[in-house]
């Protein structure tokens, strides 16, 4: 059985939580994993981006995205990234993307050449350091995959602030900002921050915002 994220939660969805983190310098960026194109147009309108492009593997939300956007790609990302222009995007978003990838390192790599001199990577990462998965998993002993979320069974990645941090480095990237976001005052986080002495901050977000520039 195929398994999908519900539409309307997912390639409809606008991501205006996502608006305060992003950059408003350049006028040409890519949405990659685009969806309708929810997300892409909001940043023409808001942040004063000209052109937008979007990337798209499901065939419906990216015939929807192509009448909305100036161009969409439809098919594997890592299939079209060649049809990409060089040294063209000012940003390129991957919202909720990385965690799909078999292979995200090299995929990356790839991207450097689409970016222009102050081009930037905005990306929106699931963590897998979580308070609520660690506190199922220890009391529970649960680790189950869902349709949405950070067990979303389509995920083939999990990261944690700092092993994706070292993947954007191994990428040739150095992040410029780092937040968290969906953070929690539960007072189950509480406790599990105290058994570690409280070096687990990281543990109340359930997603990271990063942006970054290449090392050229």
């Amino acid at each position: 059985m195929k398994h999908q994220r519900p539409i309307d939660t997912y390639y409809q969805n606008e991501r205006r939580e996502l608006l305060p983190y992003i950059p408003r310098q350049g006028t040409k960026f890519l949405d990659v994993g685009c969806g309708e194109g929810a997300f892409a147009m909001m940043l023409k309108r808001e942040c004063g981006y000209i052109e937008a492009w979007g990337m798209e593997f499901d065939d419906k939300a990216a015939e929807v995205a192509s009448s909305r956007l100036d161009r969409v790609l439809h098919g594997d990302a890592t299939k079209t990234l060649d049809d990409l222009p060089d040294s063209y995007f000012d940003l390129i978003c991957m919202n909720d993307f990385i965690e799909h990838l078999m292979w995200p390192e090299e995929f990356l790599r790839h991207l450097h050449a689409k970016l222009s001199s102050d081009g930037r990577i905005f990306c929106a990462i699931p963590n897998i350091r979580q308070y609520r998965l660690l506190w199922n998993l220890l009391q529970h002993q649960d680790f189950e995959y869902t349709d949405g979320g950070l067990l979303d069974r389509t995920h083939l990645r999990f990261f944690t602030r700092r092993t994706f941090l070292s993947l954007l480095n191994r990428a040739g990237y150095e992040p410029v900002s780092v937040t968290g976001w969906g953070t929690t005052k539960s007072w189950k986080f509480k406790i599990l921050n105290a058994l570690t002495l409280w070096r687990s901050n990281d543990m109340q977000h359930s997603h990271f915002f990063i942006l970054a520039k290449a090392i050229r």
